[in-house]
């Protein structure tokens, strides 16, 4: 509720400092401005978890944040990047295929939003699939590898909430790749390899990246 809740409450917020009327959101938002987009996606996706692991001062390594199991999180996530990568060569002859217009922001906002970005759609994101997939398990009780209840219910979520703002295709491919990295963590019991995988594969970090450039 709340990644649809925050959303709206951050898009009002965002326009009205901008002085801009509700019907052209999609123009700033995915247009001209496109990097103010980060502040949704911290606000809808990042905010509450870490709220609440802060607040009710959980132990990070639950959720993964550890060097146990740190180098065989590495390893894993590194030929998953290998893999994604050879895959989208030889599906379009390209590592990386973005036809979005490039961003353009003067220093040093372009190097703040840049690095917003790529922790927001990287880390931050992963941090907020893991504790959901943590917290469902302690409902369920199943935190045993042997039974992934909360990976399920959490690849399930993921693809309804991509279904609702992307497209099916857009849906499956995403749910998909958190599978793959859930899966992972739920092995090896690291976080930071997934973390780093997805940052790295991910089109939007790339599209904000750009700014740094």
């Amino acid at each position: 509720m709340w990644w649809f809740v925050g959303a709206a409450l951050t898009v009002l917020i965002i326009l009205a400092i901008q002085g801009v009327q509700l019907a052209s959101a999609s123009k700033v938002l995915a247009g001209e401005r496109a990097y103010l987009a980060v502040y949704i996606e911290i606000v809808s996706v990042g905010l509450l978890p870490l709220l609440f692991t802060l607040i009710c001062r959980d132990e990070l390594a639950q959720y993964g944040l550890a060097r146990q199991g740190l180098a065989k999180s590495l390893l894993l996530s590194s030929l998953f990047v290998v893999v994604m990568f050879g895959f989208g060569y030889l599906m379009t002859g390209r590592l990386i295929t973005d036809s979005r217009p490039t961003l353009h922001l003067g220093f040093p906002w372009n190097l703040w939003y840049a690095l917003l970005g790529i922790i927001a759609w990287g880390p931050l994101e992963v941090f907020f699939f893991v504790w959901l997939v943590v917290n469902t398990d302690n409902i369920f009780k199943s935190r045993m590898r042997a039974n992934p209840w909360g990976l399920i219910i959490t690849v399930l979520l993921f693809a309804l909430i991509h279904i609702l703002t992307t497209n099916i295709s857009n849906a499956i491919y995403t749910s998909a790749i958190f599978l793959v990295l859930g899966l992972i963590y739920k092995y090896t019991r690291n976080v930071v390899g997934p973390m780093i995988a997805w940052a790295l594969i991910n089109g939007q970090v790339w599209y904000i990246a750009r700014l740094l450039f």
